[in-house]
């Protein structure tokens, strides 16, 4: 399903970015107590924008890092059941 840029809210993108922050310190075994602070301050910091153009490019930001996050835990899941094959 693609998403449109314009109904992907602030909101639904912070609640995203904080699932995946916990489903991935799952997976590693920790609390993801860090990766929650630094979303939360990610988005502290750009709360106040008022321009749509800054807050396009503040959600774009978002949305990239959430799909680099995506990919490298995709990757690292690849390699251990390539390790798990392999071993």
């Amino acid at each position: 399903m693609a998403v449109n840029a314009e109904t992907f809210t602030v909101a639904k993108l912070y609640r995203d970015c904080l699932r995946m922050a916990d489903w991935i310190a799952t997976k590693n075994g920790s609390s993801g107590a860090g990766m929650r602070e630094q979303i939360k301050q990610a988005f502290a910091k750009n709360k106040n924008l008022t321009d749509p153009v800054e807050i396009e490019a503040a959600k774009a930001d978002a949305r990239r890092g959430l799909s680099n996050l995506l990919f490298m835990e995709a990757q690292r899941m690849a390699k251990d059941q390539q390790d798990k094959h392999d071993g």
